[in-house]
């Protein structure tokens, strides 16, 4: 199957997707990390900031809103790159509370 077909134009996937989403995530993934919430809340930050992200390339760009795959791919997306904010946030935070440990 062809990948325009499943995620639509690639220009809008990276804006949209990579960028503001990704960017968003990494925002999510510092605010969970950065009140010292524990990992498993970043799927349940997650589903809304890929919802929002189909909304964008629906409304602005008139791709289909119901596209389960590239609601996946934003999804994983986004899991991914809260889980990489979360995870440097949360050992930062851990070696500048707890220095001796280190």
């Amino acid at each position: 199957m062809n990948e325009s077909v499943i995620l639509g134009d690639p220009r809008v996937f990276i804006g949209v997707t990579l960028l503001l989403g990704g960017l968003a995530s990494f925002a999510a993934g510092r605010a969970v990390a950065s009140t010292w919430r524990p990992l498993w809340l970043l799927p349940l930050y997650g589903l809304p900031l890929a919802f929002a992200m189909r909304f964008l390339h629906w409304s602005l760009f008139g791709e289909p809103l119901a596209a389960p795959a590239a609601a996946l791919v934003a999804y994983a997306w986004t899991l991914a790159v809260q889980g990489l904010a979360w995870r440097a946030t949360h050992g930062a935070l851990v070696k500048k509370q707890y220095p001796w440990l280190i």
